[in-house]
């Protein structure tokens, strides 16, 4: 019995210990075939950290975006910082490139991982392999290359975990702020300011004004003294102003002739009748008069200066969706966004003078474009529809004391016709007295402009005036008169 379990127990040490042996080598197999695809994986994974970082941009805000960090380097998203720029980016579908254009669309770039370089401007940038990363949801860069390429200089900030940009470059972001702050200001930039109380005009029945006086007196050692005064009042006299302006002198006799005076009546807000003048008067005379006309005026035209000729319609069409401003001798006064299709209207305001009307095209990615044209509105057009008169008589100041009256009438018809008619009459004419005249004034197209005038047995005359677009103005002046 005793060499029997002797023999058993000599055989289970056996197979246990060849058990084991075959249990370890199965072991290290299994280790070693583990860790061979570990290891090369560990090699080809880059050594990163990603983090979320605040980006800031001056005068514009921040977001909070993705960043990488490795060897205290910080990488960061080209696609969300470009996006928040609003600059034109388009990654490529495996995240390996982005191209767009920056700022201007003639400023292309290419970022193109799988060539390690960048092209900008026509310029290539060769990168190193620790200059961009990609992952599965973005293509990241080292922060230094944003300024040395694009002059988008971050700054980060291992104890805030923040990006600081500093640039001198117009970004699209900060452009579209500051435009709509114009927008927003609109009616400030068009000189329209609310009132909440309004001052009526007075007119008192006399009150007295103003006085200027000077003597100016020259004594040569030998010669005649000359002695010369002046005096200058105003006041106001039955509602309206009264102005006499008085001169003297001691070498000529003081004669009423060399006189000024002149009172003024003026209400704008009366269509009708505006202004009554009495006095020494000026109007606009065919016959030639070289002497003072003693007399009255009557007249529907308003004493403030003639800005706003009425609007026309101004429509075209541009990219979908398109911001598009108009602007007005360099003030904007409208804007509007293009619908699906692009198309855009504008009611362009036009005023007197010659007018630079401009349109500015906005994308959302920065774009622009910009289109211009000017119009020039004589200060012999009137709006449409609008009737202005002056009526003027007196006694010329001559050896006949001749008896002078004139009437004119205009009248618009529409924005590009201004026609007008009228008579004039001088007694001391020894034929033709009386001399009717007509008038026009025609806008055949922009910057193309023709006025003429034809009197009775006087005159024909024209002007034929031409802008262009540069601003070169070319005028031909043609009149006829009759013989005798």
């Amino acid at each position: 019995m005793l060499q029997i379990v002797t023999y058993y127990k000599i055989n289970y040490r056996k197979c246990s210990i060849r058990v084991s042996g075959f249990l370890t080598f199965i072991a290290y197999l299994l280790v070693l075939l583990t860790t061979i695809p570990s290891v090369g994986s560990a090699q080809n994974e880059p050594e990163y950290d990603e983090i979320s970082v605040f980006f800031n941009v001056q005068k514009v805000g921040g977001a909070d975006l993705s960043a990488v960090i490795r060897d205290e380097t910080v990488y960061l998203p080209v696609v969300d910082i470009f996006s928040f720029l609003k600059i034109k980016n388009t990654p490529s579908a495996q995240l390996d490139s982005i191209t767009g254009f920056f700022i201007n669309q003639q400023s292309t770039y290419v970022i193109d991982k799988q060539n390690k370089k960048i092209t900008y401007q026509d310029k290539v940038y060769n990168l190193k392999s620790d200059d961009i990363i990609q992952t599965e949801t973005n293509l990241y860069l080292r922060s230094p290359l944003f300024g040395q390429i694009f002059g988008l200089n971050c700054t980060f900030s291992f104890r805030s975990l923040s990006v600081m940009l500093d640039t001198k470059l117009e970004l699209p972001i900060i452009r579209e702020m500051r435009q709509e702050q114009m927008r927003a200001n609109i009616n400030k930039l068009n000189g329209e300011v609310k009132t909440d109380t309004m001052i009526g005009r007075k007119y008192p029945a006399l009150h007295f004004g103003m006085a200027d006086w000077s003597v100016i007196s020259s004594q040569p050692l030998h010669g005649k003294t000359d002695t010369r005064m002046n005096l200058a009042l105003g006041s106001v006299i039955a509602g309206g102003e009264a102005n006499v302006l008085l001169n003297y002198s001691n070498t000529i006799p003081f004669t009423e002739k060399q006189q000024q005076y002149l009172w003024r009546f003026v209400n704008n807000d009366r269509p009708i009748l505006r202004q009554v003048s009495a006095g020494k008067i000026y109007t606009q005379v065919t016959s030639s008069i070289y002497d003072p006309i003693v007399g009255f005026q009557l007249t529907n035209t308003p004493t403030t200066y003639r800005r706003s000729f009425g609007t026309y319609t101004l429509s075209d069409i541009t990219e979908p969706n398109w911001l598009v401003e108009l602007y007005v001798n360099d003030v904007m006064v409208d804007y509007m966004k293009a619908d699906a299709s692009g198309f855009y209207k504008f009611e362009v305001p036009l005023v007197y003078g010659n007018s630079a009307v401009k349109l500015r095209f906005y994308g959302p990615w920065g774009e622009e474009r910009m289109k211009e044209e000017n119009i020039s509105i004589p200060f012999t057009f009137l709006p449409a529809k609008e009737l202005e008169y002056t009526l003027s008589a007196g006694i010329v100041e001559d050896t006949l004391s001749s008896r002078f009256s004139r009437a004119s009438l205009n009248y618009g018809v529409s924005r590009r016709l201004t026609v007008g008619g009228g008579v004039e009459y001088l007694s001391s004419l020894m034929t033709k007295n009386a001399m009717p005249y007509l008038s026009t004034s025609l806008r055949l197209m922009s910057g193309l402009l023709v006025t003429g005038e034809y009197t009775y047995g006087v005159r024909a005359k024209g002007l034929l005036s031409y802008r262009l677009p540069s601003n070169i103005q070319f005028e031909l002046n043609y009149t006829k008169y009759v013989e005798g």
